[in-house]
């Protein structure tokens, strides 16, 4: 029998404080990066909004990258949308270029969407093929910033790229 997944109904916005203090060993400034999202910089954080950019130490394969995160809040201050987003930030390429993967929660379910844009897990979708963000799959695991950060992790603690295929 297999285990029924489901998908959060509601979401919570990061704790950043909490976030530094488990997953600080990842994150590393580099002198020639001064993105005004850093953490390290004047990141944008509201009631409404959260934009930050955590440069992560060195992939042996994917080089100097970062996972930007993005979150709006609805009135009652829970997540709204969200995209995480990893990606290689030295040196700064296109948006396609750059995408090793990233995750969201943006709806692609309109009247006349594409059949391969629409996802069993709607609105969550997973970005997944590195350098092209046009496909997209299922997500059914990554919904916070916390889970981003638990996705990369692998791939920095392994040193292994990260890879998939249409």
């Amino acid at each position: 029998m297999s285990k029924q997944r489901i998908l959060p109904t509601r979401l919570y916005p990061a704790d950043l404080g909490s976030i530094m203090r488990k997953y600080g060993k990842w994150i590393q400034p580099y002198k020639n990066y001064n993105e005004k999202n850093s953490v390290y910089g004047d990141y944008d954080r509201s009631v409404k909004r959260m934009e930050v950019i955590f440069p992560l130490v060195e992939h042996p394969f994917h080089g100097i990258t970062g996972l930007h995160a993005i979150e709006k809040y609805g009135e009652d201050g829970c997540v709204r949308e969200y995209q995480y987003m990893w990606k290689i930030i030295i040196p700064k390429q296109g948006v396609q270029f750059n995408h090793i993967s990233s995750w969201g929660n943006d709806p692609h379910n309109r009247p006349g969407t594409p059949e391969k844009f629409k996802m069993d897990t709607e609105p969550h979708h997973h970005h997944h093929v590195p350098g092209n963000r046009s496909f997209r799959t299922d997500n059914w695991d990554v919904h916070t910033l916390e889970q981003a950060f638990e996705f990369v992790i692998h791939y920095l603690e392994t040193g292994t790229p990260y890879t998939a295929s249409p």
